[in-house]
């Protein structure tokens, strides 16, 4: 029987001065029950386990000599944990609010049927970070995403959509990312563990998805703000997330019709380079070079896809 409080797990990898930074607000937050920071490094090269056994002696530092992914991390940390509580916090997720972690406490002590919630994420200008929350990779749920339909008409897509993102109270969800995931050890135990068939991304799909087949509720919270990178201090967001995507949507929908990675990819890269059209022209007539940045993702993202067509 653990004890009642709330054990922190962060994974690293080279995460730079980031995790400095997580670690700096993480120790001004208000928690109101004992509580435990759990470090793994998966093996960094760049001195992150040496700087925060100097700086942060109050961090158990768990220097791995072996690349464990993030899930594979979050399992090595979660079997030192000592609470009943459980939160995934990324290096590069910032709680600028120092009340960000009591209000999802108390969100998990008045709604015991919550397995998992997520707040809502932003970036550091405070624009909300679509990839927060969502629903189950399904071929409606792909369709909507691709055609931008998101939150429109009462339809699910892949991603909860900014304008989903605006209210206060909790909404129901599939999954929370794994940025800033608050979990129920007993929860965690339902879905057997920690581990995931994926070593980097779509892991927070994943146990989502298994935490509602066990009858868990997942709860995004829009009405608390959590700074994310989203890729580190470059900004720059890999399109990875796509394979672990796939893998999960190949997972989830196997021997069901319209289950082959074709039509996961077909309909994501037509939408991708719609919208690569639309930012770029956007952009340049209006002089933005913010909205040039979110076109040459969209065909970066449409150019990854061509290698899940088959």
């Amino acid at each position: 029987m653990k004890g009642i409080g709330l054990s922190v797990l962060i994974v690293t990898y080279n995460a730079g001065a980031d995790i400095e930074t997580c670690l700096q607000l993480l120790a001004t937050s208000r928690i109101n029950r004992p509580y435990e920071v759990i470090l793994v490094d998966n093996a960094s090269s760049d001195g992150t386990p040496e700087r925060i056994a100097y700086g942060f002696p109050w961090v158990k530092l768990m220097a791995e000599q072996t690349n464990h992914g993030f899930a594979g991390g979050n399992a090595v940390g979660l079997k030192a944990a000592q609470y009943d509580t459980i939160l995934l916090l990324n290096p590069d997720a910032f709680l600028r609010d120092p009340e960000v972690l009591a209000a999802a406490l108390a969100h998990l002590d008045a709604h015991p049927d919550v397995g998992a919630l997520g707040p809502r994420l932003i970036f550091p200008d405070g624009r909300h970070q679509v990839g927060d929350a969502g629903y189950e990779p399904r071929p409606l749920s792909t369709l909507v995403h691709a055609a931008g339909l998101s939150g429109r008409f009462g339809l699910r897509g892949l991603y909860l959509a900014s304008r989903q993102a605006r209210g206060r109270t909790a909404v129901d969800v599939d999954w929370v990312c794994g940025a800033f995931l608050m979990m129920r050890r007993a929860a965690i135990e339902t879905i057997g563990g920690l581990e995931s068939p994926m070593f980097l991304y779509g892991e927070d799909v994943d146990w989502g998805c298994r935490l509602r087949d066990a009858g868990w509720r997942v709860a995004y919270l829009p009405g608390i703000a959590v700074v994310h990178l989203q890729g580190g201090s470059a900004g720059v967001r890999s399109a990875r997330w796509l394979d672990g995507l796939a893998e999960i949507y190949r997972l989830r929908n196997a021997g069901r019709f319209l289950s082959s990675p074709a039509f996961f990819s077909g309909p994501l890269r037509l939408g991708f380079t719609l919208r690569a059209l639309a930012y770029g022209f956007a952009g340049r007539l209006k002089h933005r070079p913010d909205l040039a940045h979110r076109a040459e993702d969209m065909r970066r993202f449409s150019a990854h896809l061509r290698s899940l067509r088959s």
